[in-house]
C-alpha cells in the first residue's frame, strides 16, 4: 500500500504466499509494474533486472497508471475518505469491548 499510495512502479519478484496474487493485481490489473522471470536455473540473473527496470523507467502507460493510482489512494485516505471512515469504525467498535 506504501508504494501505491506514492505513486511508484513496481519491480515484482514474488517468492511466496500473496505476493503472487498482489503481482498479479500490479501487473496484469492495474498495470503498474513488470515482473522478474527466472531463467532456465530458476535465477533473476542482473540482465533481467537491468532490462526490466529499464522498461520500467520508459513505460509511460505504467508511470501514468501509477499516478492515478496514487491520486485515488490519497483520496481514500484523507479525513472524510473511505479508507479513512473505515477506520474510524474500527476504533469506535475496539472502543465498546
Amino acid at each position: 500500500m506504501e508504494g501505491l499510495s506514492m505513486g511508484v512502479p513496481f519491480l515484482c519478484w514474488p517468492r511466496f504466499a500473496d505476493q503472487h496474487h498482489n503481482r498479479n493485481y500490479i501487473c496484469d490489473v492495474w498495470k503498474i509494474g513488470v515482473q522478474l522471470l527466472p531463467d532456465e536455473n530458476g535465477i533473476i540473473t542482473r540482465q533481467e533486472i537491468q532490462i526490466k527496470m529499464k522498461a520500467l523507467l520508459k513505460n509511460d502507460g505504467i508511470k501514468a497508471n501509477s499516478l492515478k493510482l496514487k491520486e485515488i489512494a490519497r483520496k481514500i485516505l484523507v479525513e472524510g475518505g473511505s479508507s479513512f471512515r473505515n477506520f474510524e469504525s474500527f476504533i469506535s467498535q475496539t472502543k465498546v469491548l
